[in-house]
């Protein structure tokens, strides 16, 4: 894993970048919660999801896809999001058990993400699962940016459980493949993932389900 000083100033990583940047502004207008806060808050959220996307655009468009890049992209994602979710668990009434789920899922992929990068120099792709997650989380985001937290609310929180288990479930396996060829490797990684897994989950259960 080769990294230079040059490749912080591609635009790409840039853009990465900006997203770290952002996570606090995003979480102080959360905090905030006024009227025309949360128009700025919406604005500002948009613009971070489009920077997620331009990132490999760019980094694609102009041959700078890099080590640093597939590094910071993954982590700018999780700490825009973190931010995002604690402070609408602080401020918004957002239910912790779904975000220390989705916060461990993330920490779980960065791990795997990281080893597969230097084992192989490929970074975990998002799946499909793991998108649609992502939509459900921020659709039941908005709903609370502007202070709703009817059936369709409930509705997006109880998608993001299920989606959240269902993606774990196809990261885990694309990490036990990633990690070893086959045989007991894979048996006792998947194993220890379960009772990682279990004991989460038992802290989980003492707080909230919605």
């Amino acid at each position: 894993m080769k990294i230079k000083l040059k490749e912080f100033f591609y635009l790409s990583n840039v853009l990465s970048i900006s997203r770290i940047i952002l996570a606090y502004p995003l979480f102080y207008l959360i905090k905030l919660n006024t009227e025309e806060g949360n128009y700025w808050l919406m604005g500002l959220a948009v613009f971070t999801a489009a920077t997620d996307v331009l990132d490999g655009y760019f980094s694609r468009k102009y041959n700078q896809v890099t080590d640093l890049g597939k590094i910071l992209d993954p982590i700018a994602d999780k700490i825009a999001m973190a931010f995002i979710a604690i402070g609408l668990i602080l401020y918004r009434g957002y239910p912790l058990p779904l975000v220390a789920l989705l916060l461990y899922r993330d920490f779980f992929i960065l791990a795997i993400g990281l080893i597969g990068l230097m084992r192989s120099e490929k970074p975990v792709m998002a799946n499909f699962w793991g998108k649609l997650n992502t939509v459900v989380i921020s659709i039941s985001g908005l709903l609370l940016i502007f202070n709703y937290s009817g059936v369709i609310y409930k509705i997006a929180v109880v998608a993001g459980y299920l989606t959240i288990f269902i993606s774990g479930i196809s990261y885990l396996i694309v990490g036990e493949k990633l990690l070893f060829e086959k045989g007991w490797g894979r048996f006792f990684f998947r194993f220890a993932v379960i009772l990682i897994t279990a004991a989460v989950l038992y802290l989980i259960s003492q707080f909230r389900f919605l």
